[in-house]
Parts: structure tokens; sequence; C-alpha cells
């Protein structure tokens, strides 16, 4: 049985610049880095969320293409507030008929990252086809 999202595992080009971008742009704290790794690697974490970043240069493929990351934060204005003044390339907070308030942006290797607020009663799971109920 799955329990949850334990963490996330990324590959990027550049860790140096990933780690910057994780910790003084989204706020995350850094829990490790060691770049005299084969491959560098480092861990970040926002609350229970935990992404590990590892450099991998022989696979400097396009990345963040089909992958998309839905995190919670308490006010999404207040979020893009605090994004604008970083100068962060960021989506302007717009209202969706899925229940949430939600900004984006996307990360140094081109991970898309969605930031979202859920009104009120809103249910943060969007009913699809479920997968349980075909056992």
């Amino acid at each position: 049985m799955i329990s949850g999202l334990d963490l996330l595992f990324l590959e990027v080009n550049n860790l140096e610049e990933s780690v910057e971008f994780y910790s003084d742009v989204l706020g995350f704290s850094l829990e490790s880095n060691n770049g005299e790794a084969q491959p560098p690697i480092a861990s970040v974490r926002s609350g229970s969320l935990r992404i590990t970043l590892v450099q991998q240069i022989e696979t400097m493929l396009k990345r963040g293409r089909g992958v998309h990351f839905v995190l919670g934060v308490s006010n999404v204005d207040s979020f893009y507030q605090r994004l604008k003044a970083r100068d962060v390339q960021v989506t302007e907070p717009r209202d969706e008929g899925w229940g949430g308030r939600f900004v984006s942006l996307q990360d140094p290797d081109g991970y898309r990252f969605f930031f979202v607020t859920w009104k009120l009663n809103a249910d943060p799971t969007i009913k699809t086809r479920s997968f349980e109920s075909e056992e």
C-alpha cells in the first residue's frame, strides 16, 4: 500500500544553481550537500517534502517535460508577492474550476511547479478514474 510521497528525486544540470533556487528562491532548507560525491548530490526540505537533487552531466537532456509538481502554500497571493520581489518569473495568481488558486514557475532545469491554495471546502484530489476501484 502506498502511504504517500516520500521524496522527489530530480536530475539537474547544475547542482549549485539548483540548490540556490530551491533554498533561496523557494525557501527550502538545505539538509545535505555533497558536491564531491559521484554524482554530486544534495537534499532540500520544506515541511514533510524532501527533494534530492543529483547532478547528471552525462544526461544533459531537455528536462522538465511531462512532469508537473503541485505544492500547497497557505496563501498563494503572498507567496506570489515574495517571488516577484525576488524577480522570479512566475505566473500571476489565478483561480481554476477545480477548487484552487495557483501560480506556476519553472526551476533552472525546466521542471514546472504549481503552488496552490485550496479554496475552503475544496477537495485537493482531482476526481478522476480511481485505480483502487479496478481491484
